[in-house]
């Protein structure tokens, strides 16, 4: 692989991108004081968080640009954003909530901007705040919740989604969790409050330890190994593309504890191994990474669009399709998402830059850098120009179709 192909490769999976022009100015700058792929790795692991603004709470417009959509869209398409914000987008899909359920908009973006806090943060305290969250709390039934009849929903969730992975409790345990996430509320103006009366005053056993309060039960299921393995196993998932061997995961669950369930040094482990930087293509480029790409190579920068496009493909910020989130697999890129996908390329913007190239096809690969296209693929770029090469337009809207729905671009 050469530089060029496997900086963005890097991009792909740390960030939203790469976008139009991102890969050849890492490459001639030499990203983090080294060149090539390990440069990029450390460079999106020193960037610093983004701030979004705060954005309008207009509940009959959220695709509009000030929107919460639009105002997270945003910052996803910043090439300064390093790998801090893919990361909020894996932490919105594990600690799930959507706008289906939860009342408004503010308790939603109080969330998100509880996942920013601590995407790179430590895991158990991600974990004790999110689960007192008034959206979380909301959306798996937690408020309202009492000691003497508790919802187990929120407590069933908490370790069987969150924390631990199925198999790794009894009902029993799920009762005892539930009984100490009792006593929360969410009310009218989106205050969160614990009643005392309400909630629990009793110890009772989870996992074979005492516990009362939220925090204590949060505490037992970060202090199980069973948690640091699967929350390696996850992320590994989500940034390598494949599902790591027993091996693997047992190492980066050794990292994960050792850092005091610090998720930083456990993200850094998983890129700089050369198994991150050799699995190229292993996974699909799910809607909302593929989007936010594609609008960038076709030059739109509109957010009614985008949001249109990744309802349409399956996939929107803020709204999970269930409490699991959004499952990983190539269904996202079934050949029925294509058309869909094509139409993003008709009137584009960036179709003049193409159509006046001296090489339409090279043009168009670097645009959406693209630096090793398979054979098949350069094959049928070729073709398209010089069958339409009368109509440099036409072409342009050809070529970048192609190249948008292509294997290359639809992967990570």
């Amino acid at each position: 692989m050469d530089e060029s192909a496997a900086i963005a490769h890097v991009l792909r999976r740390t960030t939203f991108g790469p976008f139009p022009g991102q890969v050849e100015a890492l490459a001639r700058q030499g990203a983090g004081g080294a060149r090539g792929a390990t440069g990029v790795i450390e460079s999106v692991l020193a960037a610093a968080p983004l701030v979004p603004a705060t954005p309008v709470f207009d509940e009959e417009a959220e695709s509009a640009s000030d929107g919460p959509v639009g105002s997270w869209l945003r910052a996803m398409a910043d090439p300064a954003a390093g790998i801090h914000e893919k990361l909020v987008w894996f932490w919105h899909g594990h600690f799930t909530s959507s706008h289906d359920k939860v009342d408004t908009w503010d308790l939603m973006w109080r969330q998100h901007l509880l996942l920013r806090e601590h995407a790179l943060g430590n895991f158990r305290e991600l974990a004790q705040a999110v689960t007192i969250d008034g959206a979380m709390l909301q959306w798996l039934d937690g408020a309202g919740s009492i000691a003497l009849a508790p919802n187990e929903n929120h407590g069933r969730e908490l370790m069987e989604l969150f924390t631990l992975g199925r198999g790794n409790y009894t009902q029993r345990d799920v009762r005892a969790a539930a009984v100490a996430l009792s006593g929360w509320s969410v009310d009218d103006h989106g205050s969160v409050a614990f009643d005392p009366k309400s909630g629990n005053q009793r110890a009772v056993e989870l996992l074979g330890r005492s516990v009362t309060t939220v925090r204590d039960a949060v505490d037992v299921l970060c202090d199980r190994l069973e948690c640091a393995r699967f929350i390696a196993a996850k992320l590994h998932h989500f940034l390598v593309g494949r599902v790591a061997s027993e091996q693997r995961v047992t190492e980066l669950a050794a990292v994960f504890t050792q850092a005091r369930l610090e998720i930083r040094p456990l993200v850094a482990a998983i890129l700089r191994d050369p198994s991150f930087v050799e699995a190229t293509y292993a996974r699909p480029r799910y809607p909302v990474e593929w989007v936010t790409a594609a609008l960038a190579v076709c030059g739109i920068g509109n957010a009614a669009t985008a949001f249109e496009t990744m309802n349409t493909l399956g996939q929107s910020p803020f709204y999970p399709p269930n409490v699991a989130g959004w499952p990983p697999g190539n269904q996202w890129i079934a050949p029925g998402t294509a058309v869909a996908r094509a139409a993003l390329a008709v009137n584009a913007p960036a179709l003049p830059e193409i159509a006046g190239a001296a090489d339409p096809v090279a043009a168009v690969f670097a645009r959406a850098s693209i630096y090793d296209p398979s054979p098949g693929t350069r094959t049928a770029a070729r073709d398209l120009a010089f069958e339409l090469r009368r109509d440099p337009g036409r072409a342009a809207t050809a070529l970048l179709a192609l190249v948008i729905t292509s294997p290359e671009f639809t992967l990570a």
